[in-house]
């Protein structure tokens, strides 16, 4: 990074909200409070209507993917939800990956400077972002008025949402908010799905073990609720379904290949540093799935402004849109329909090439970029043989040379990140298709997210009982 952007970088992040740090260490039972309270706002954003748009949240269903991976709710102050702070994260965490932005995350000053950028690229794809809501006609038609209110209230409320996550991080919660918002948006689709009162169109219960009671005291077969057609999940099907990936999921966390390593200096240490099969984790399917949803909006921009009629085949390529009764795109063919797959079983049967096409697409896409995210994020061999090469470590039975080492890595890490990629992208993919609670890239995404955060308690609460513990672990 050059020194002028440097330079225009520290200028902007003066004018920026910023969160101060605690000026004590807080204990992690206030941290937990801090955290709760976190998330009852972010909820509470999410329960209130945006000013000026007279449509209910419901009506304007988005994609569940869209709801998942951002977490959001269409209609709400969380209609932009977490989407421009994750794609601002994961454009300047590829640039300085790819060294196209030299800077040193280790070095304070450059972790200062990297925060910076991101929160100035957030605003920046939070304006792009709530401007193609409201041009796109995603809240139906709206006075000129009421369209500039809309597109403030997105953006302030991408800015709190900003401070909030911020706030979690600068030591006043546990973990990280972004992951805490898309957890608990997974985890509070999946009871809804689970057990929400709500009566449906085919007369029973939106959740599926209160629709089982019921069909069981009415004396009705359970087929009747294996597959819900018209109301989509809350069926047996999905309940199956979700249970399988969830076991899925934690069978796969637990499958690793562990290699030995001993201290060169000290004989007597022995260790293995593991290599897991979902080496590269969920980063491929939020890299995916945030390529695809950006897709969707871009496209639904440019039919709304170019191509309303669908006349044009070049822009049709892109994407061909309906507008619905109450003035909102719905998405009918093109690259669009492609990248944002069926929601449910009868989606998927009802267009089968959809449904393999999409397949195709995220595998194909998660393998692509869990590769590069292997080379670009400090994963490779090469990288994390001269990490154990600093710390002194070897193989035993081997020279101790970064060559050699990433050499015997090699042969591992990207067999097992092609591997691992196909298995989240398989999973984000097909899920939707058997109706899982909460998508199967929501499911990934949650255990994933809710293990490192029993990690990160569990180091918190031996810390805290412990302290001399905290002073080996750079805590204290």
């Amino acid at each position: 990074m050059s020194i002028d952007i440097r330079t225009i970088i520290d200028a902007t992040s003066r004018l920026l909200p910023e969160i101060k740090k605690p000026g004590r260490k807080l204990s992690l039972t206030e941290r937990l409070v801090w955290t709760a309270l976190v998330l009852v706002v972010y909820e509470a954003m999410g329960s209130i209507v945006l000013y000026g748009v007279n449509i209910s949240p419901s009506a304007q269903a988005s994609p569940l993917l869209l709801n998942v991976i951002f977490a959001s709710q269409i209609g709400t102050l969380t209609t932009l939800g977490i989407g421009p702070i994750v794609t601002a994260g994961l454009i300047l965490q590829l640039l300085v990956g790819a060294e196209l932005i030299r800077l040193d995350l280790t070095k304070p000053e450059d972790r200062a400077l990297f925060t910076s950028a991101s929160k100035f690229l957030t605003i920046v794809i939070a304006l792009f972002q709530a401007a193609a809501y409201v041009v796109a006609g995603y809240f139906g038609v709206l006075t000129p008025n009421a369209q500039v209110a809309v597109f403030v209230q997105l953006v302030t409320a991408t800015i709190v949402v900003m401070l909030l996550d911020e706030m979690v991080q600068k030591g006043w919660g546990i973990g990280s908010g972004i992951s805490l918002f898309i957890a608990a948006g997974v985890a509070g689709q999946i009871f809804s799905d689970l057990f929400s009162p709500i009566t449906l169109q085919d007369g029973y219960f939106h959740g599926v073990i209160l629709a089982i009671f019921q069909a069981i005291i009415r004396g009705h077969s359970l087929s009747e609720i294996f597959v819900r057609p018209n109301v989509g999940r809350g069926d047996i099907l999905g309940l199956i379904s979700t249970i399988a990936i969830i076991l899925i999921v934690i069978y796969a966390e637990g499958i690793r290949v562990n290699i030995p390593i001993s201290h060169s200096r000290f004989a007597g240490y022995r260790g293995q540093y593991p290599v897991k099969l979902l080496y590269v984790s969920n980063v491929p399917v939020i890299f995916a799935s945030t390529i695809f949803t950006n897709i969707y909006y871009i496209s639904s921009i440019v039919w709304s402004r170019f191509n309303q009629n669908n006349s044009n085949w070049l822009l049709n390529l892109i994407g061909t849109f309906e507008t619905t009764e109450i003035g909102r795109p719905i998405v009918k063919g093109g690259l669009a329909y492609y990248v944002i797959g069926p929601n449910s079983f009868s989606d998927a049967v009802a267009d089968p090439v959809r449904s393999l096409v999409f397949v195709g697409l995220m595998v194909g896409m998660c393998v692509a970029l869990g590769r590069f995210w292997v080379s670009v994020g400090g994963l490779s061999p090469t990288t994390v043989a001269q990490q154990l090469i600093a710390a002194g470590m070897q193989v035993p039975g081997f020279r101790r040379s970064p060559q050699i080492i990433a050499n015997i890595l090699s042969r591992y890490i990207y067999t097992v990140s092609i591997v691992g990629s196909i298995i989240v992208g398989l999973l984000g993919s097909v899920a939707g298709y058997f109706n899982a609670f909460g998508t199967g890239t929501g499911i990934l995404l949650m255990i994933g997210i809710m293990y490192q955060l029993y990690q990160q308690l569990v180091k918190e609460r031996l810390t805290e009982v412990y302290p001399a513990v905290a002073k080996l672990v750079g805590e204290g």
